[in-house]
């Protein structure tokens, strides 16, 4: 009640300026003004430097809950704003008063454009009526994001009912992920889990498809699951039921895209690929540095036409060193190697384990050892440590690293991507990661 006799004893002091009476009391917007954001970088030289610059937060709109009697931000302010005296803009039915609530003997402040408010401690605002009649409160929140928005944020709590199992591969069929290996009894299974919540199943052998013939090579595209065993191709709806969908293939390149393209070469050694994996193209006879195993090709929309698609193909080569990449267009009709760059330290290595995923508009290949990503910005011709800096190119996503717990570990891993925009990481040791870029994280909005 305190409140009450304060705010009425306010505007008893401003009745001689207010013409008008209204029982009625509202908050109708509020725009917080200018403020700094400033946080500790690496620039391209390596070196440490404090990015700072000035914005504004008409950037990120505030809500005003009238239901709920709230005012806060949707999207956060940027990663480093300083909020501690900023002003703000604010249009009412009646007077508006703010005070800080985890002070008892805080004051009952009268709002106005020169104020500088810190909206880093509980912060309410109130209107009273201009009658004097009846005053509303309004709980205001300034959301600011706690990390860096390229920093990838890693967990393992998704690990519940997870069993090891050997020679691990991994795909994502709508919701849910599943995990194939070879178990303790040396049975090839499967087992899954939705990748929302809850646990993984105890694994299921497959029919059909073998431990000895294991390619290790399974992902999902155009509604189904797809592995390749012996010289077939097979597909399966539950990741337990198998059918041979197409024979003669010497080996089926893993697609890291769930449409576009699926590549394979076939055992009379033509390049072929499908759509639909139903019907079959012959692209041309495989040329000399083509892949010959372990392959990974991604297929995505060129940025200045969408009705043309880009098909990368990466995978070791003639070369025993440095990892092969190739690239066609959906209208080309032959597949051309990507000359590698002069500079050896910009080329992709052969890595066991290569794996390789499109994320965030860029590729990113890792290997056994999961000591860190390599980024490409260029469609697979350079490849640069995410984590250092080369001549004038600065990685921004420098903060791409997997966990500390993970580098250095020589076993055997799957991995898949998720509509979340989450990286799953399964060990053969019964490790279960997900991480995210935090900017790009889906899961919690």
């Amino acid at each position: 009640m305190m409140l009450g006799v304060v705010l009425v004893s306010a505007v008893s002091c401003l009745e001689n300026v207010e013409k008008e009476t209204s029982p009625q009391a509202a908050i109708t917007s509020f725009v917080v003004g200018y403020y700094n954001v400033m946080f500790h970088d690496i620039d391209w030289h390596g070196r440490d430097t404090i990015v700072a610059y000035v914005e504004g937060a008409n950037m990120f709109p505030m809500t005003v809950d009238q239901i709920n009697n709230r005012i806060y931000n949707i999207d956060s302010l940027s990663y480093g704003s300083v909020v501690s005296a900023v002003t703000a803009t604010v249009n009412s039915i009646g007077t508006a008063f703010f005070r800080y609530t985890d002070d008892p003997d805080s004051m009952v402040t009268v709002w106005s454009r020169t104020d500088t408010i810190n909206f880093t401690r509980p912060l309410v605002f109130s209107v009273l009526s201009t009658d004097g009649t009846y005053f509303r409160d309004y709980t205001v929140q300034l959301n600011v994001r706690k990390v860096f928005p390229d920093s990838l944020l890693w967990s393992r709590r998704d690990s519940a009912g997870f069993t090891a199992m050997d020679r691990p591969a991994a795909a994502i069929l709508g919701d849910t992920l599943y995990n194939f290996g070879i178990d303790g009894n040396g049975v090839l299974s499967v087992s899954a889990r939705s990748i929302l919540e809850g646990e993984w199943s105890a694994p299921s052998a497959l029919s059909t498809i073998t431990s000895d013939l294991w390619s290790g090579n399974v992902f999902a595209f155009n509604g189904r699951l797809y592995t390749h065993s012996g010289t077939s191709v097979y597909e399966s709806s539950d990741g337990k039921a198998w059918n041979e969908v197409k024979s003669g293939v010497r080996y089926l390149v893993k697609s890291g895209s769930d449409n576009g393209f699926v590549w394979a070469v076939s055992q009379d050694g033509m390049i072929i690929r499908t759509s639909d994996m139903s019907e079959w193209v012959v692209v041309g006879a495989v040329p000399e540095g083509f892949p010959d195993s372990a392959a990974v090709s991604l297929d995505y929309p060129l940025p200045t036409n969408t009705s043309i698609s880009r098909s990368i193909l990466v995978g070791p080569g003639a070369d025993s060193l440095y990892a092969s990449v190739w690239a066609i267009l959906s209208t080309d009709s032959v597949m051309m190697e990507i000359d590698a760059p002069a500079k050896e330290s910009l080329r992709l290595p052969v890595m066991d384990g290569l794996s390789v995923i499109r994320y965030d508009g860029h590729l990113f290949a890792f290997g056994n050892g999961l000591e860190g990503f390599r980024q490409s910005n260029d469609n697979g011709i350079t490849w640069y440590w995410c984590d250092s800096y080369a001549d004038d190119y600065s990685s921004w996503n420098r903060y791409m690293q997997f966990p500390s717990e993970l580098r250095g570990y020589e076993g055997g891993f799957s991995y898949a991507v998720d509509r979340f925009n989450s990286i799953w990481i399964m060990t053969s040791d019964g490790q279960v990661w997900r991480g995210a870029i935090t900017r790009l994280d889906k899961r919690g909005k």
